[in-house]
């Protein structure tokens, strides 16, 4: 009986192809793809994928053995696997890379270096080395991270170095599974013997405020729940503790617990004629196990919402899985009561916040088929979800579902499309703004279009009108207030009346730059090719690129000068006169920066809804999906961001923004009003939005993109070159440009040219970009088929190896 050879895949960047391994013809177990194994890779123990099981053994090769088979059964699943092999194809990820992304880090290997004596006799051990020589000696083995501990690193390192080559220690690799912490849910309680100790403590409510609030809360409260620690000061929580007064609970998670922080909402709705027949139309294809996308457009505040619990229904009755995608937290946060009302204990939610063992816990509940709908962000499309039918893609326009930052770069809508196609399940993608793609795919057949052309509230459209912020600023002399006088004195107008505001201003920070008025000088990003913003609740300058920061100096570097600017306007700034504007009101920011505290973007979704908030001040978070009836009024500050980046869907972003946002107001019975400043009215862009006209703005965006071969008329892929020597990279781009342009005339390839951001992160970066005509290339194979061979090519390899080159199919930006 001749071996067993299987094809194993690393995740590592540095290395795409797979290698063959022999399995030990001693092991009498089964093998599958995407079990993860110990091979000697460069006679060093590594980690890899099983990819391919019994294939041909290479020519001319000498085929090492396993070492190990780490998983008993593969930890992903048969179907889940093929779609992986598909997206890492498509998206030219090393296949080994995409499989890791699939796995939560919980389930990650650590590898570990463990050192051991092999000549317990110390001559010739500097004395400075043996104290570490003693360490060793003292158990059979020890980890390098236990003695970082002990002795300082660079010590350390130099006394392993010379205590190897002297023959006293060896090293050897160990690989451990990531211990998973016990999956418990912490609550805080009054204690037993808090009411004793109470009393007579009258003055604690004026010596120690903060502690009495937590006491009075829990008064009034069963308890404060894990993910609301934070809305209490720390210290004053441990002086309690301290005290005896208050006990923090630990039980183990249950599906209950993640439902704390959101408000279940059930809700009984009767469907409009135009609801029903696109339930009727979509149903046609639940569970017959066939393919089917559909694009389902509706205008903002038609219950798209309503339409996607009743197909979950039916999917679940058909025996089948749902997958719904979001693209931010917050829908994520907003959606989550109302699924949770419909789907009771069916339904996981999945995010970035969940923490460790939350996402252990779910991950592991989720592959066993406990949850039957899942709703989360992008990564959600990577689940091991058992016999997804139905998939949803709400807000499918929105960019938040690439991954731009490390491999695979894969679109969460487009892998949703693949996973369909290998699962056989019914695809909704549900937008008010479709991206101009997909309306593409729909004009030519690849996708059925449904509308949603009616509002489901009896209210009429929220009206819309454009301040002139030139205009305003010249007429007033205040050249630094973010609000219009007519915005302002709207808002107090809709406070007035107890109803509640949206704002939208799409910068975080303070200021956009610190300005010396004397001889113009900001302060730049060390590391990157640009200004860097103020925030001022920490008095500091950070670059919104590499997250570097800077204090802001006394005096200008640059002429001595001590006299500032902070010219234009982030959240932090607008929230600061708003305060100063409505002192009496709730106003709560929300952004990247305080989205990352635990629990407030619950807390904020929870407290709006009940009234507790009356203006949320936000950033693109807020456009989109958000229903709350007691909105009346969104006012848009500056409407011209990114209006005029150097990128071919910069207006389609904008126009999506706007006209999304503009959907918040009047949602319920009421009128609701939308105010957009901008220093451009006249722009086509802002005017077609005001107009609410999709129709007229994609017709011109279309006519400009087809001479120009751009999206959605072609396939593009940006090649990016970065490294930390200018002349170096624009070398290098230059080189492998022209080896792209020498093999294939049918393409057409523009650059290199320095990107818009000509350095980031201390890296100077050019681009190139490749476009194939979708007449001649429908499928793409063409261009992927070219920069694979790029890849395997010598002058890719040699390269590479100076800088960094990144290559990135279907791009959402070229910046």
């Amino acid at each position: 009986m001749s071996d067993l050879l299987v094809n194993i895949a690393f995740p590592s960047s540095a290395i795409r192809q797979l290698y063959t391994y022999r399995i030990h013809p001693a092991w009498d177990w089964e093998v599958f793809p995407g079990q993860r194994v110990v091979v000697p890779l460069r006679n060093v123990p590594t980690i890899g994928f099983i990819a391919e099981v019994d294939v041909a053994a290479p020519e001319n090769v000498r085929i090492k053995t396993i070492s190990e088979i780490i998983d008993p059964k593969p930890l992903i699943p048969p179907d889940l696997f093929k779609f992986l092999m598909k997206l890492s194809s498509y998206y030219l990820a090393p296949l080994g890379k995409t499989l890791s992304a699939a796995i939560p880090k919980e389930y990650h290997i650590q590898k570990r270096r463990k050192l051991s004596v092999i000549d317990p006799d110390p001559t010739g051990i500097s004395d400075k080395y043996r104290a570490i020589f003693d360490a060793i000696s003292a158990k059979t083995s020890v980890s390098l991270s236990s003695l970082k501990r002990l002795f300082d690193k660079d010590t350390l390192l130099r006394g392993i170095e010379e205590m190897k080559k002297r023959g006293k220690i060896a090293e050897t690799p160990d690989f451990s599974v990531t211990k998973h912490r016990k999956s418990v849910y912490r609550q805080i309680r009054l204690s037993h013997t808090a009411e004793n100790l109470l009393k007579g403590s009258a003055e604690l409510a004026t010596r120690a405020p903060r502690q009495w609030e937590i006491i009075e809360y829990l008064q009034t409260h069963k308890s404060i729940p894990q993910a609301r620690f934070r809305d209490f000061s720390a210290s004053s929580i441990k002086a309690l503790l301290a005290k005896n007064l208050i006990t923090i609970d630990e039980t183990e998670i249950n599906d209950d617990i993640y439902w704390e922080d959101f408000l279940t909402k059930e809700k009984s709705v009767t469907l409009t004629e135009e609801q029903q027949k696109v339930i009727d139309k979509i149903s046609e294809d639940i569970g017959k196990n066939r393919f089917s996308p559909f694009l389902l457009q509706g205008v903002t505040g038609s219950g798209k919402t309503e339409v996607y619990l009743k197909l979950i229904n039916k999917t679940l009755k058909a025996g089948k899985s749902t997958l719904v995608l979001v693209p931010e937290i917050t829908l994520t946060t907003h959606l989550a009561g109302r699924f949770r009302g419909e789907f009771k204990d069916k339904i996981a939610i999945w995010h970035s916040q969940l923490s460790t063992s939350q996402r252990n816990f779910l991950w592991t509940k989720i592959r066993s088929g406990d949850y039957p709908v899942v709703i989360g962000a992008r990564s959600a499309v990577l689940l091991p979800i058992e016999n997804p039918g139905l998939i949803i893609i709400d807000e499918e326009q929105d960019n938040s579902y690439k991954q731009r930052e490390q491999e695979p770069r894969y679109h969460a809508r487009d892998a949703a499309l693949m996973r369909a196609v290998e699962s056989k399940a019914v695809v909704v993608m549900g937008s008010a703004t479709p991206s101009l793609e997909s309306l593409y795919n729909a004009a030519t057949g690849k996708f059925r279009k449904l509308e949603l052309l009616q509002r489901y509230s009896s209210a009429p459209s929220a009206t819309i009108e454009i301040i002139d912020m030139k205009a305003e600023w010249q007429n007033t002399g205040d050249f630094q207030n973010p609000l219009s006088r007519k915005l302002a004195q709207k808002i107090a107008e809709k406070l007035e009346r107890g109803e509640q505001v949206l704002l939208l201003q799409n910068r975080r920070g303070y200021s956009n730059v610190l300005l010396c008025p004397d001889c113009g000088w900001t302060p730049r990003c060390r590391n990157c090719d640009i200004s860097m913003t103020y925030h001022k609740s920490e008095r500091i300058m950070l670059c919104h690129y590499c997250n570097s920061k800077q204090r802001p100096p006394d005096v200008c570097p640059n002429c001595q000068s001590n006299k500032f600017l902070f010219p234009g306007y982030g959240t932090q700034r607008v929230e600061l006169s708003l305060k100063e504007l409505f002192p009496e009101n709730k106003i709560v920011r929300l952004d990247v920066d305080s989205a990352r505290k635990s629990g407030h973007m619950q807390k904020t979704m929870r407290d709006f809804e009940s009234g507790e908030i009356d203006i949320i001040l936000g950033t693109q978070m807020i456009a989109k999906g958000l229903d709350f009836p007691n909105v009346t009024l969104v006012g848009v500050l500056n409407a011209d961001i990114g209006l005029f980046l150097p990128d071919f869907r910069a207006r389609e972003r904008v126009f999506h923004l706007l006209y999304q946002v503009a959907g918040r107001a009047g949602r319920g019975s009421k009128q609701g009003e939308v105010f957009i400043q901008s220093f451009n009215p006249q722009d086509i862009t802002i005017r077609f939005a005001m107009q609410q006209n999709i129709d007229q703005f994609v017709a011109l965006e279309l006519n400009e993109r087809n001479p120009i071969n751009y999206p959605p008329f072609s396939r593009i892929a940006a090649i990016h070159f970065s490294g930390t020597k200018s002349a170096q990279v624009e070398k290098a781009a230059t080189i492998c440009t022209k080896e792209l342009k020498s093999k294939h005339r049918k393409l057409e390839i523009l650059g290199p040219s320095p990107a818009p951001i000509k350095k980031i992160k201390n890296r100077f970066r050019y681009l190139s970009i490749i476009k194939s005509r979708k007449e001649s290339d429908p499928n793409g194979s063409l261009l992927r088929n070219t920069l694979k061979n790029f890849i395997a090519s010598p002058v890719y390899r040699a390269q590479n190896r100076n800088i960094r080159i990144n290559i990135d199919i279907d791009p959402l930006d070229l910046l």
